[in-house]
């Protein structure tokens, strides 16, 4: 009897073992190699293009109509998902992709959003309160203590609509980008736009 039972635990751990071996794979894409489109979300062929667009086209934009003001410091709020779908670890990796765009234009930089989530928690406050003037300067307040000054803040966006035929569903996905001057609280927004069919 129990060789009976040391027999079957044995088959079930070489099954187990099998199937962890017989799994998926995975490996190294070389960067000549397109992302690969998402089959049921968005997916890194459909962010990496969004990001791109609205970053260089508010980049571009803002830097004329503030030509000769010297190089800008922006804090970047997180990524507000207003969309469909949950982002997941997506959600951070929009972040640092926006932020890093910034960063290496050359005329602007960023604040570590180290600091700009500390200065949320200490202030208590959410992103949404930056738009009332007082909130605003007392947040501003914290990251300048911290030697931090922002003369910009960020505030992204991902939003999604979504069109049902009978076996196509469209679903169209925006980042919106808006630019918030902390002085006169005038904002500018740029949005890109990309559309994606999925069949069943």
């Amino acid at each position: 009897m129990l060789r009976r039972i040391l027999l079957s635990c044995l088959a079930i751990t070489v099954a187990f073992t099998v199937a962890a071996c017989g799994g998926r794979q995975g490996r190294i894409m070389e960067d000549s190699e397109q992302d690969y489109v998402g089959s049921r979300a968005a997916g890194a062929a459909a962010y990496d293009r969004l990001i791109s667009e609205a970053v260089g086209k508010l980049l571009d934009g803002h830097s004329a109509a503030r030509a000769g003001a010297g190089q800008l410091k922006v804090a970047v709020l997180g990524v507000d998902n207003a969309s469909s779908e949950e982002l997941g670890d997506w959600q951070a990796q929009i972040f640092e992709l926006i932020s890093t765009s910034i960063s290496n234009s050359g005329r602007y930089s960023t604040v570590s959003i180290r600091y700009v989530n500390a200065a949320l928690r200490e202030t208590n406050l959410r992103r949404d309160d930056l738009f009332i003037p007082a909130k605003r300067r007392g947040f501003l307040a914290v990251l300048e203590r911290d030697d931090n000054p922002a003369q910009l803040l960020l505030f992204p966006k991902i939003t999604s609509g979504t069109t049902l035929s009978d076996d196509v569903k469209q679903r169209n996905y925006t980042l919106t980008l808006e630019l918030v001057d902390v002085e006169t609280g005038k904002d500018t927004r740029e949005t890109a736009r990309l559309r994606k069919a999925y069949t069943n």
